[in-house]
């Protein structure tokens, strides 16, 4: 991930990481200064300007709009005071976190370790990266969506998304849009010799933990809906 601020285009900062924080009249982010890969703040024309931050990660780059307004420098962070223009909303945050993540794994995360913010934002994020698909990357025909961990809802559209595709397997984080991503590769589907059949692991350990749930039955329902056959394994 990179994090770049630009003033008329020219780097005045880089960064690997920034931490947000809202104020009633006014927005700070805070850099820790080991995560500074290169600075030049001593311009006075940065001032009440707007710059523009530039976040990067893979094929994802966001740039959002900073009045500059004051700076301080402490000892062991860089603190920028001003009005943020932020059009990811309360989402920035996460986003920002979730891609540092993944750069700091190697993109290797460990699901089952991250906590359920981490898991919501992982999961926004592969949104951001991936879209919502209109193809399957998995080409076997059988699909093994391994279900025998999951414990709540994103642990669910996780799982299918890694099921269903190489990278970055974007499947929702609710069941609203679970349905959209399934309707989305539908009409494809449609034109396939075949639909791959759904093989589920841990169908059991599913159905004990969601019975209640209204993804337990909306899992089975709208796979078949779509026209695929589902295997309890």
């Amino acid at each position: 991930m990179e994090i770049d601020f630009l003033l008329e285009e020219k780097k005045i900062l880089s960064t690997q990481y920034i931490k947000l924080v809202y104020k009633k009249d006014f927005d700070k982010i805070t850099i820790k200064k080991d995560h500074v890969k290169y600075t030049d703040l001593s311009c006075k024309e940065i001032f009440d300007k707007d710059i523009i931050i530039r976040v990067s990660f893979k094929n994802f780059k966001n740039d959002y709009v900073f009045n500059l307004s004051n700076i301080l420098i402490k000892a062991k962070e860089i603190v920028l005071i001003g009005i943020l223009n932020d059009p990811l909303g309360i989402y920035n945050q996460g986003y920002i976190d979730n891609f540092k993540l993944l750069t700091d794994k190697k993109e290797r995360i460990k699901w089952y370790e991250l906590n359920d913010k981490q898991k919501y934002y992982y999961l926004r994020g592969c949104g951001l990266l991936s879209g919502v698909r209109e193809t399957i990357d998995n080409r076997e025909s059988i699909i093994t969506i391994d279900l025998s961990k999951v414990k709540t809802d994103l642990d669910v559209y996780y799982e299918i998304g890694k099921a269903f595709f190489t990278s970055y397997g974007y499947f929702g984080t609710e069941f609203h849009s679970f349905r959209d991503c399934l309707y989305n590769i539908n009409e494809l589907l449609r034109k396939q010799e075949f639909i791959p059949t759904l093989k589920i692991k841990g169908a059991k350990s599913f159905e004990k933990n969601f019975s209640d749930n209204i993804l337990y039955s909306d899992f089975y329902e709208e796979f078949k809906k779509s026209g695929f056959a589902i295997v309890n394994n």
